[in-house]
């Protein structure tokens, strides 16, 4: 297992003595980014009835006219502006600057750390503990998973990843493990879903092999269906080259487990989130799953999002003391 920074509960710092009322997302039009920074958005919602809106910020003319458009953005005041992606940074710390919001930045920033009022960054993209106060280390990335789950039901998931620059793919040997994990819990109605870097045809070809599993393609599956389908299901298994998808199945309270897939990049930021997510009890490696009988163990509680949305209001707007 690499090292990750260790996650501390931050120093409290000087804020203005109120909730935020109203949230503006500035989004660089990436599906990921756009995903942390609304569940960061929605928890926050959740404890203040705060109204959220969404900027997109434009693709051509760069970054002037990306500034342009948060400065001039149209409607409420927001209190808070939140980020995620390079691409929004300067833009968001501008637009903090002219309209007196707080600032949130999910991901380690681009641009100096005293320009936001908080970034949070995820341990595992951490190579050392941060200097500045305003850098609190997060685990994993942040999604929109809420606090209050359906009960779970007679489900497994299967979520498909695909080749990235820390792992490649093996897809005959996971067809493979898809037959033995399904037959484990023969119990459960077992689903299984592909991504936008699952190789073509992947999905189709466990269907064929005799995996019993119900297909959830990408191109006709809801985003809606899927996470309902997430939400419901008692055990999950993620390919390991798709952190994202792991942290969102751990958020949910199933059962974990990760799916082999080469590494190629050991010491990359993926690799050591999910090392030490493992490390953790928070998900089981394949190979620790069949050597511990082929079943998972008990799910552990976290949720980062809501405990990311906590920090914000303690530390960006504490309660005005009588």
């Amino acid at each position: 297992m690499n090292a990750v920074v260790p996650i501390a509960p931050p120093s409290p710092t000087q804020a203005p003595p109120r909730r935020p009322r109203h949230i503006r997302v500035l989004s660089d039009g990436r599906p990921g980014h756009l995903n942390q920074s609304l569940g960061l958005a929605e928890a926050l919602a959740r404890r203040t009835g705060a109204t959220i809106e969404t900027l997109r910020l434009p693709d051509a003319g760069g970054p002037p006219l990306r500034w342009w458009t948060a400065l001039h953005a149209a409607g409420p005041k927001p209190d808070l502006l939140i980020g995620a992606g390079h691409k929004t940074h300067l833009a968001l710390w501008l637009a903090a600057r002219k309209l007196r919001a707080k600032s949130v930045v999910i991901m380690k920033p681009t641009w100096p750390a005293f320009l936001f009022d908080l970034c949070l960054v995820p341990a595992h993209d951490l190579s050392q503990t941060p200097a500045s106060p305003r850098v609190v280390p997060i685990r994993g990335g942040l999604n929109r998973i809420p606090e209050q789950l359906p009960p779970k039901q007679l489900r497994g998931l299967i979520l498909l990843g695909g080749p990235s620059r820390s792992h490649g793919w093996a897809g005959e040997a996971l067809i493979d493990c898809l037959r033995e994990v399904c037959a484990a819990r023969p119990e459960l109605q077992w689903f299984a879903a592909d991504s936008r870097r699952t190789p073509a045809g992947f999905l189709t070809a466990v269907v064929q092999a005799g995996v019993p599993v119900q297909p959830l393609p990408r191109e006709t599956t809801p985003t809606s269906t899927l996470m309902d389908h997430l939400l419901l299901a008692q055990e999950v298994w993620v390919t390991a080259d798709s952190i994202s998808m792991v942290f969102e199945a751990v958020t949910t309270g199933a059962r974990v487990g990760l799916l082999p897939a080469p590494v190629h990049a050991p010491n990359s930021g993926p690799v050591r989130g999910l090392d030490a997510l493992v490390l953790d009890g928070y998900a089981t490696l394949y190979t620790t799953w069949r050597q511990q009988g082929r079943r998972l163990p008990p799910p552990r509680p976290l949720h980062e999002t809501g405990r990311c949305a906590d920090l914000v209001l303690t530390r960006l707007f504490p309660e005005r003391q009588p």
